[in-house]
Parts: structure tokens; sequence; C-alpha cells
């Protein structure tokens, strides 16, 4: 799938999972969990290694977003293993990885 990216939708926020979920069924209603926002930045820094400048609007897809982003997250102080972490990004992607993936 291609996302478009916009100059008003190059956001992206990256959010810490929490380390335990809730056992129970949420039938009754919403169950609250605490996710700690981490950082927020464009979605495609410019500037960063393996990123050409580019005009706006441009289409990237999943893998790709992950790819350039993920090796730069693992590298940031607040990733830390054992956690597992949310990218949620203006522009409708969203994926999760922890410190310790290959991929």
């Amino acid at each position: 799938m291609n996302f478009t990216v916009t100059s008003e939708t190059n956001f992206c926020r990256i959010f810490q999972c929490p380390a335990n979920y809730s056992e129970q069924f949420c039938f009754g209603g919403p169950i609250p969990h605490a996710f700690l926002m981490v950082d927020w930045f464009n979605a495609v820094p410019t500037g960063m290694p393996s990123v050409q400048e580019r005009e706006y609007p441009f289409e990237i897809t999943i893998q790709e977003l992950h790819d350039l982003l993920v090796p730069w997250l693992k590298k940031k102080p607040y990733i830390r293993p054992g956690y597992t972490y949310l990218v949620l990004c203006d522009f409708g992607a969203a994926f999760t990885f922890s410190k310790g993936d290959t991929k």
C-alpha cells in the first residue's frame, strides 16, 4: 500500500507500549492502558542518512518507511530492549517495532 505524504501530513509520533496488558475481556467497556509518547518528528526527516530531499507530495510504502525509520529510531536513547514501540504517522501509516527486532 502506498501512502501519500504532504507537507501538512509529514508528521510521526512514537509511543512506548505498555509492558503488560489487562487479561480481562473488554465486553463491558474499554480498559485504559497508558502509552508513553517518547518522540515526535517529521515522518521523513530531512538530513537522515539514505534520505534524499523529496518534494511534496510524494508516495511511500509502509516497508520503505519501516526500513527508513527503524534503524534510525533504534539508535535513540529512549528505545530500550524489552519494549515495543508504536509508530503513528499523520498520513495514515502505523507499525510497531522492538529494539531486538532484526528486521
